[in-house]
């Protein structure tokens, strides 16, 4: 397969503009994913808070003394 010298000079002359858009697309993508990733772990640490305070408020119902209820323990 030969080139000539003008298509050489074309295809250097576009190859940067075609880089630079695929690399700009990709950043776009990659922070399109860093934020989702965000929100994600956002949600599952607010979930996880939801679930811990559920166990203490259910933990501290059932330590509730219950009437008629006077054993001591030492």
């Amino acid at each position: 397969m030969k080139f000539s010298f003008k298509s050489l000079v074309i295809l250097a002359a576009f190859a940067p503009l075609a880089l630079t858009s695929c690399s700009e697309k990709t950043q776009e993508n990659a922070e399109n994913t860093a934020e989702s990733a965000a929100t994600d772990a956002a949600n599952a640490t607010e979930k996880a808070g939801d679930a811990v305070e559920s166990a203490t408020d259910s933990a501290a119902a059932d330590m509730a003394p219950e009437t008629g209820d006077t054993a001591v323990v030492r």
